[in-house]
């Protein structure tokens, strides 16, 4: 995983984790301690919502794939 940047709305996460594609799918992990306000955000919307973000400066397409645990992020696909 690379660490990368992501912009959601107001909010901004410097530490969010880009996966490689796995099974031609590419996820972000966005780790809940760095913005717990955006975490809480993230726990009401549901997975058909997309969500615009910048990655790293480029315009991308969001949707919640699950809440992870052990590492307390949540797992997004990109559309």
């Amino acid at each position: 995983m690379a660490k990368t940047s992501v912009r959601i709305g107001n909010f901004e996460i410097d530490d969010a984790e880009l996966s490689n594609e796995n099974r031609g799918e590419r996820t972000l992990s966005i780790p809940c301690n760095s913005d717990p306000d955006l975490c809480m955000q993230l726990d009401a919307w549901d997975e058909e919502s997309s969500i615009p973000a910048l990655l790293n400066g480029e315009h991308s397409i969001l949707y919640r794939k699950h809440y992870d645990r052990s590492s307390h992020a949540w797992i997004m696909r990109i559309g």
